[in-house]
């Protein structure tokens, strides 16, 4: 989440956790399901991702977005997912 002043803003991105590259990014008012769907037909647009294993952290909203999808996901709590995190920090 960024925030700009009173407004906040969520900032969805795919990285290749093998080297660390931005594959995607969307930043967004809000984050629900439809939000992550539109993302992820994006990056199908952009990449071949059908086989890829997406790292996520608990958002129901994602798990269910990659679902309808067909993409593979595991849950992370920790770990290379923190890749992406680490990206923007830097």
């Amino acid at each position: 989440m960024i925030q700009l002043n009173d407004e906040r803003f969520w900032l969805y991105a795919a990285v290749d956790s093998e080297t660390n590259r931005l594959l995607h990014v969307k930043l967004s008012p809000t984050r629900n399901q439809a939000i992550t769907e539109m993302f992820l037909a994006e990056l199908r647009e952009k990449h071949l991702v059908d086989d890829a294993l997406f790292l996520v952290d608990s958002a129901p909203w994602l798990q269910a977005a990659l679902h309808r999808h067909g993409l593979d996901y595991r849950y992370e709590k920790h770990g290379n997912r923190n890749a992406s995190n680490v990206s923007f920090r830097n």
